[in-house]
């Protein structure tokens, strides 16, 4: 099995990403009037984090594996996309033949709009 290996630039992509949405929601609950928005800030920073544990596991799970179903050739990288409950996540890699590794280059994950 090739070791999963994530660049600077993937680990940046997934905490900016998990930073924007706590950040969204701090500032939409902040100063709301609402009896419990510590708890509904509380809880959205849980789902946060827990957010960041599923795509980490989901990304190192299908490029761990011997095949990656469902690339695709982009220039000498490859792309895989898939979904992590309803958000589609986008995954730039590489593959290092000769020490059996797969770089992680970038990770594009969509924003949903925050609707009422």
């Amino acid at each position: 099995m090739p070791e999963v290996i994530f660049t600077q630039q993937a680990y940046t992509d997934l905490y900016l990403f998990i930073v924007h949405y706590k950040d969204s929601f701090v500032d939409l609950y902040s100063d709301s009037g609402i009896w419990s928005e510590n708890e509904i800030i509380e809880n959205y920073r849980k789902n946060a984090e827990g957010l960041y544990a599923r795509i980490y596991e989901t990304i190192m799970a299908k490029l761990s594996s011997r095949q990656v179903l469902g690339r695709i050739a982009v220039g000498k990288s490859s792309q895989l996309n898939f979904y992590v409950g309803s958000r589609l996540i986008m995954v730039i890699f590489s593959e290092g033949k000769e020490d059996n590794a797969r770089w992680v280059e970038s990770i594009f994950i969509n924003r949903k709009p925050i609707i009422f």
